[in-house]
This record gives C-alpha cells, sequence and structure tokens, in this order.
C-alpha cells in the first residue's frame, strides 16, 4: 500500500466514523424526548347544566367528579388520588372519596383524613363556555370551596 491509498483509506474511515458517531448522537436525542405526548386535553367540555343531576357525577373518561348542588352550584373534583395515581371512589352515605388501591380516604373537601396520600385531591376550575357547556380546566386548579352558579333547567 502506498502513501496515497493509505490516505485515501484513512479519509474514508474518518468520514465514516464521523457518519456513525453523528447517527448515534442524533438517536440518542432523538430517544430522550417522546414522540407521542399521552396528555388528555387540559379544557374539557362536559356537558350542559341541565345535562346534570343534583349530587355528584362520576365522567369515567375524564377522572373527574362534577358536583352539582342547588345552592353553590357546580364544582368539580379530580378522581386521581395524589398517592399513585389511583381512580377513588366517592361513597355517597359518608360523603369521603376512598382510593380502593393503598385505603386513603378523603373527607368531601378531599382533605386526606388518613392512608398514604399525603397531598389533598385536587379541584379544578368550572367555566361556561360560549356555547353554554360546562368546560372544566385541568390546568387551573382552585379552592375546595369554589363553584360556578348557572341558571340551568333540570
Amino acid at each position: 500500500m502506498d502513501r496515497r491509498q493509505f490516505f485515501t483509506c484513512s479519509t474514508s474511515g474518518m468520514a465514516l466514523l464521523f457518519i456513525t458517531g453523528a447517527t448515534a448522537v442524533g438517536a440518542l436525542v432523538r430517544f430522550l424526548y417522546p414522540g407521542v405526548y399521552d396528555e388528555p386535553p387540559q379544557r374539557l367540555k362536559i356537558g350542559y347544566p341541565g345535562d346534570f343531576a343534583f349530587g355528584p357525577t362520576f365522567l369515567a373518561e375524564e377522572k373527574i367528579y362534577v358536583f352539582r348542588d342547588d345552592t353553590k352550584g357546580f364544582s368539580a373534583a379530580s378522581a386521581v388520588c395524589p398517592h399513585l395515581g389511583c381512580t377513588v371512589q366517592y361513597v355517597g352515605n359518608d360523603r369521603q372519596f376512598s382510593c380502593p388501591c393503598h385505603g386513603s380516604v378523603f373527607d368531601a373537601t378531599g382533605k386526606a383524613l388518613y392512608g398514604p396520600a399525603s397531598r389533598p385531591l385536587e379541584w379544578l376550575e368550572v367555566t361556561l363556555a360560549k356555547d353554554g357547556q360546562l368546560q372544566v380546566d385541568g390546568g387551573r386548579k382552585v379552592p375546595d370551596s369554589y363553584s360556578l352558579r348557572v341558571q340551568a333547567s333540570s
């Protein structure tokens, strides 16, 4: 092998090595960022005020409880347990939320009474959309005393 062949081979080898390294770095960067964001929309239209009976209504797909009270109006609580993300159940007789996974119990305001959950349930903002439907904003947390008063036909 003469000098010219050696440099031709070594230059081609270096170029191939550079391309391989750049491809590996690109693949690593792509791996670190997810291609699909599996997050539900933050604002959800849940129906018209007249569609809801007085008391709690569980919306399983959205994982929220919507409460309709004749004096306070509408309020919404997240049904996701802050401990490990299980779906809590509302026990109407006791006016409590209970988590079937690890036994956390929350009072009617969402405050953790006992169990492994150390934070309360989240209450979400309920507004009236332009088309007259109730809209729950999962990105806006409100105090448990928050409610939306709406004239609704039963």
